[in-house]
């Protein structure tokens, strides 16, 4: 009996997921000094790549404009920037609004934006 459901379940199980179309995440590159603007919210989240070298110290600072919704309260965004394999670095200032941090490996860094409920938000990175 165990043999046949999953006799009959595997096929309709690979043919199910053969169907199904996941969603392909969209990284933007930018060459710094750069300033993107955006609008985000929910479970989404904007992603951008930086290539940024070792000694350099990248800035990042983010902005958004108020609204406030009498049921989900003041809206804000925030920001975090990751590196494959790297430990967390850098220091936050301003509320999290701001982050700066040395660069201990060359490679991609990756700036990922988030927003509760909602948010159009203006993002500056930069590297020295």
């Amino acid at each position: 009996m165990k043999n046949t459901v999953l006799q009959i379940c595997t096929p309709v199980l690979v043919l199910a997921l053969a169907a199904t179309t996941w969603p392909v995440e969209h990284i933007q590159t930018l060459r710094t000094p750069a300033t993107v603007e955006g609008f985000i919210g929910g479970e989404s989240h904007d992603s951008y790549k930086v290539h940024a070298r070792k000694g350099q110290v990248m800035t990042v600072k983010i902005a958004w404009r108020p609204e406030h919704d009498p049921e989900t309260g003041d809206n804000h965004a925030q920001f975090w920037v990751e590196s494959d394999g790297a430990p967390a670095f850098g220091k936050e200032a301003a509320d999290g609004k701001s982050w700066s941090g040395e660069i201990h490996r060359t490679g991609d860094y990756f700036i990922y934006v988030v927003a509760h409920p909602t948010a159009h938000y203006s993002l500056r990175v930069m590297l020295r």
